[in-house]
This record gives structure tokens, C-alpha cells and sequence, in this order.
């Protein structure tokens, strides 16, 4: 993967690039993140597709733009990047936050999107709303945004991390996040490296809950209604973390009846954050081939 860079008009967003080695294929990473994300499949998709994955505005090594960081900029910089840099229609492969985006940019440009997947993405706003306004997930990123604002090392900065108290279900009374169910030392060091390259801004609806105002413009009947692609619902363990619910999954498939739906046994980031990809890469692969 090659890394360059494309001004939108407002912002500069760095992007890496893999071989030609088929159609255009662009990933989009969740929220706090970079495209490094998908380091996990990028062999198995490069081999097929030539391959693209995008840093948010704010995010990894694209440009700042303070109190520019709501979901609508997000599409708003995909969109510019498939009409500046990709010369046919593409296949969008969006993880959380960057499925929502994801479905944005299919729904105000189909003539751009060849097909969407759509990984674990909270899109059912009846569950995200009361989720993102809730006390336990403004402590997680207030602690997290003041965090990314601190020049500490890698090693200090996954301690702090580590220690930062969480709630577990089940249980009443908290924890370190370090002591998490399935938690390692890797994965607390990649959110300390992802935290070293953000804006602390990015965080900020997050940090207070502002859910309506990150989410402004996301209507999820009016975007379904303007899609045709063919489309994959990637869905994660709901209790290992997993944010799409079944609820939307049916909802989804009785507005487009051919959307194809997987169930991965995983957490939220599909099994790319231990590196267990291979449930992920069949479903993916799969789904690729077929369009």
C-alpha cells in the first residue's frame, strides 16, 4: 500500500493505495481510527481489487478541520474522493462509522458505487441514539479525546488507556479497561498509536453526547429508498460489543429484499482487531466475486 494525499476544497485526506489488480475497492474506518484498520485483509483484497483505504478528516495523517467533523463531511469527502480519483464505479467496504458513511455516499451518488458492505454499523438510530447520549459512552470518549490531546509515548499512553474505567455487562461495578474480557496488550497499544494521530476534536460530539448533531442529515429510510447496488450487511456478536441490531437488519431487507446478511461471530471490529479475519474475508471475498 502506497500513501498519498487529494484536497476536497476543504481538507487534505491521505489515502493508501494498493496494486491494480481489479476494480476500485475503498474501505472506510470507524471511529476513533485509520486505514490501517484493515491491515488484517488488505493481503487477501489486494490481490483481486485495486484497493483503497481513506483516513477521516481528523484522522491518521488527513488534515484537521476544526468543528468539521459531523457524519455528513465524512460522505461529503468520500464522495469527492471516488469523483477525483477513481475513474468508474466503486465498491465501498465501511466499518461502524464508516458504514453509515458508507450508505450516505451510495444513496446521493449511485452513478459512483458499484456495491456496499456495510461492517457492524450502528445505522439503527432508535439503539445508537440512547447509546451515544448515555453517561457510560461520554465517559469512554471524554477520557479518550483527553487522552489524544496529551504528547505522551506509546507505552504511557496504552497505560492511561488501560486504566481507564469501563463497565462491563453483567457487572456493577467497573473495571479497567485493560482488564476487559478478551483484551490484550496489542490492542490497547493500536488505539494508543490511533490516539496519537487525532484531532482530540474529532471526539468531541462523542465526549458530550451530541449524537443528533454528529448524526445531522442521517435519515435511514430516505437512504435505503435512493440505493439499488447490491448490498452486504456484515453483522458482529452482539454480546462481544456488536452495534447492528437484528431489528435493522430485518427493517433493511424489507425496503431491498437482495441484501445479502452474515452474521460474524466477532466483536465490533469483525475479528480485524485480534486478526481472526477469516470468517470475515469468506463473507467479503465472497460477496466481491458475486458483483
Amino acid at each position: 500500500m502506497k500513501e498519498n494525499s487529494f484536497n476536497t476544497g476543504t481538507v487534505e485526506i491521505n489515502y493508501a493505495e494498493g496494486p491494480r489488480s481489479g476494480p476500485p475497492l475503498v474501505l472506510l474506518h470507524g471511529y476513533p481510527g485509520r486505514w490501517q484498520e484493515f491491515l488484517p485483509i488488505l493481503p487477501a483484497l489486494c490481490l483481486q481489487w485495486h484497493t483503497y483505504a481513506l483516513d477521516f478528516r481528523g484522522q491518521g495523517k488527513s488534515g484537521r478541520a476544526p468543528g468539521q467533523y459531523q457524519f455528513k463531511v465524512n460522505a461529503f469527502d468520500v464522495e469527492q474522493f471516488l469523483r477525483q480519483q477513481i475513474n468508474e464505479p466503486a465498491i465501498l467496504f465501511g466499518l461502524s462509522v464508516g458504514g453509515a458513511t458508507t450508505l450516505a455516499v451510495a444513496a446521493k451518488c449511485p452513478e459512483l458505487v458499484r456495491a456496499i458492505i456495510i461492517g457492524d454499523a450502528p445505522i439503527d438510530v432508535e439503539a445508537t441514539l440512547p447509546w451515544m447520549t448515555s453517561e457510560e459512552f461520554k465517559s469512554w470518549f471524554s477520557a479518550l479525546r483527553r487522552l489524544s490531546g496529551l504528547n505522551l509515548s506509546i507505552t504511557e499512553l496504552s497505560r492511561r488507556i488501560a486504566d481507564i474505567p469501563v463497565q462491563v455487562a453483567g457487572q456493577t461495578a467497573s473495571i479497567r479497561y485493560g482488564d476487559s474480557p478478551a483484551m490484550d496488550a496489542i490492542q490497547i497499544q493500536q488505539l494508543a498509536i490511533t490516539l496519537c494521530h487525532l484531532d482530540p476534536g474529532v471526539l468531541e460530539y462523542h465526549a458530550k453526547g451530541g449524537a443528533i448533531e454528529f448524526l445531522e442529515g442521517y435519515d435511514l429510510d430516505a437512504l435505503l429508498s435512493r440505493i439499488s447496488c447490491p448490498m452486504l450487511l456484515l453483522q458482529a456478536n452482539n454480546s462481544l460489543g456488536g452495534m447492528m441490531t437484528d431489528r435493522v437488519i430485518r427493517h433493511v431487507q424489507s425496503i431491498l429484499p437482495k441484501a445479502l446478511h452474515v452474521l460474524i461471530d466477532k466483536d465490533h471490529g469483525l475479528g480485524m482487531d485480534t486478526w481472526e479475519v477469516e470468517p470475515l474475508l469468506r463473507a467479503v471475498v465472497s460477496f466481491l466475486e458475486s458483483v
